[in-house]
């Protein structure tokens, strides 16, 4: 019970804290124009190389990928605004457990990630002309659900280096840019040389991406249900090693007096 109040109480002082500094009018615009433009880009050049058939699959891609800001960008950040603004050291001066206070912290982000994935659908079926007529909502829900979820235990993975690292923007960056190549957001994995293709499988987006694709064709949750067991794993694997890496890094800042240095 006490981790569960953890956990709620953690998720809404972090969503009360995102508007300390950031204007809900310039949120709401940067979930408008990210998402768009960043889906534009890549369907303007699929067009130019593939043709019209390669737009579905991009825009489904990017629809997708446009989570990975909140579930990783914004995850990562946990920790480092905490460091930036002196306030690291009192969250793990607290006898709360690690576990329920930072995933508490990274469930609005999960949230957030949902809505953005919301608009880049209306941007891929109005704008880009996807048709969705053929979709299991309720496998789409679920995929996404899941892989909102999951990539923020991947997020919370990377987000430990912020311990030890002056700053975790850095990783924050090649991290999300590293999703748009092994994920097949815009192009099949299959595409990518043989040797690096099983890479692609250790991110949780991957599966989700498949699943979404497959449940906008038209399969139900149960022919679905494979892709997502394998990204649950992932996820939760992604979500073990971020804690361990939260409590080795914790260990070594407070040795090297890395918690304090900006």
């Amino acid at each position: 019970m006490n981790r569960l109040r953890i956990f709620l109480s953690s998720a809404v002082f972090s969503f009360r804290a995102q508007f300390s500094w950031l204007n809900p009018s310039m949120w709401l615009t940067m979930k408008f124009v990210l998402s768009l433009s960043q889906m534009a880009f890549f369907v303007f050049v699929g067009l130019f190389i593939k043709g019209p058939d390669a737009i579905p699959f991009i825009a489904v891609g990017n629809a997708l990928q446009s989570l990975s800001w909140n579930t990783v960008f914004s995850v990562i950040n946990i920790t480092g605004h905490d460091k930036w603004d002196g306030t690291l050291q009192l969250v793990l001066a607290t006898p709360a457990s690690r576990l329920p206070l930072f995933i508490g912290r990274a469930m609005i982000h999960v949230l957030d990630g949902l809505l953005s994935v919301a608009i880049s659908f209306f941007f891929a079926a109005f704008i880009f002309g996807v048709n969705f007529g053929q979709t299991n909502a309720l496998a789409l829900t679920v995929a996404v659900v899941l892989t909102s979820f999951t990539m923020s235990g991947f997020g919370l993975l990377i987000g430990g280096f912020s311990f030890h690292f002056r700053n975790p923007l850095v990783f924050a960056n090649i991290f999300t840019f590293i999703l748009l190549i092994f994920c097949g957001i815009n192009f099949p994995v299959q595409d990518l040389p043989p040797q690096i293709q099983p890479a692609s499988y250790i991110f949780p987006l991957t599966y989700g991406v498949t699943a979404a694709r497959n449940a906008i064709a038209g399969a139900t949750l149960i022919d679905i249900s494979p892709i997502l067991g394998q990204q649950l794993a992932v996820g939760l694997v992604s979500i073990m090693l971020g804690y361990f890496f939260f409590q080795a890094f914790e260990r070594s800042a407070r040795k090297s007096g890395k918690i304090e240095e900006l």
